[in-house]
C-alpha cells in the first residue's frame, strides 16, 4: 500500500471492486464495512450521491443485524462516530471517508483513509476510473481489494 503524507498524515486510499452488479451486494458490503470501523473505535464519514440516498441507507442501516447496532446519523443530526451526508460534508471527522458518490471528492485530502466502493455495475467502473486518476495525479497510489472473484 503507497501513501502520500500531507499536513504530516499518512493518506492512503482503498477500492473495494465487488464481483456483482447489484446494489443490495455494494449496500450490504457497506455494512459490513461500517461494523468493522465501529469495532475498530474509528470515526467514519459516508458520502453518497445525495441526502436522499443517505435517508434511504440510514433507515436499511438500522435493520442491518439489530442485535448489534451501527451507531450513526445523518448530517451529524446526533453525535455518532459514524455520518452519512449527500453530496456534500459539512464536517469532516478527518478520519476515514467512503465515498459512494460517483464524482471524486477533493474533501479526500480532510482523511486519513478513503474508501472507495464499486461493482460491476459499467457506469460505476467507468466513473471509478475516473476518480482512480483524480488520486493518482495527487501522488497517491490506491490498494485495490477483489471483493468475490474467484
Amino acid at each position: 500500500m503507497q501513501t502520500t503524507t500531507e499536513g504530516n498524515r499518512e493518506k492512503d486510499v482503498l477500492f473495494y471492486v465487488l464481483n456483482s452488479t447489484e446494489p443490495e451486494k455494494r449496500e450490504l458490503f457497506l455494512s459490513k464495512l461500517l461494523k468493522k470501523i465501529q469495532s475498530e473505535k474509528r470515526r467514519c464519514d459516508v458520502r453518497f450521491k445525495n441526502e436522499q440516498e443517505a435517508l434511504r441507507y440510514d433507515l436499511t442501516l438500522w435493520d442491518y443485524q439489530p442485535q448489534s447496532f451501527i451507531v450513526h446519523s445523518v448530517r451529524n443530526a446526533v453525535p455518532a462516530p459514524i455520518q452519512l451526508y449527500g453530496e456534500t460534508i459539512e464536517h469532516p471527522c478527518k478520519d476515514v471517508l467512503i465515498n459512494l458518490h460517483t464524482t471524486f471528492s477533493d474533501d479526500f485530502s480532510y482523511y486519513q483513509r478513503t474508501i472507495e466502493i464499486l461493482d460491476q455495475t459499467e457506469y460505476l467502473v467507468q466513473m471509478g476510473r475516473e476518480r482512480w486518476k483524480a488520486y493518482k495525479t495527487r501522488g497517491i497510489e490506491p490498494t485495490v481489494h477483489k471483493i468475490g472473484f474467484n
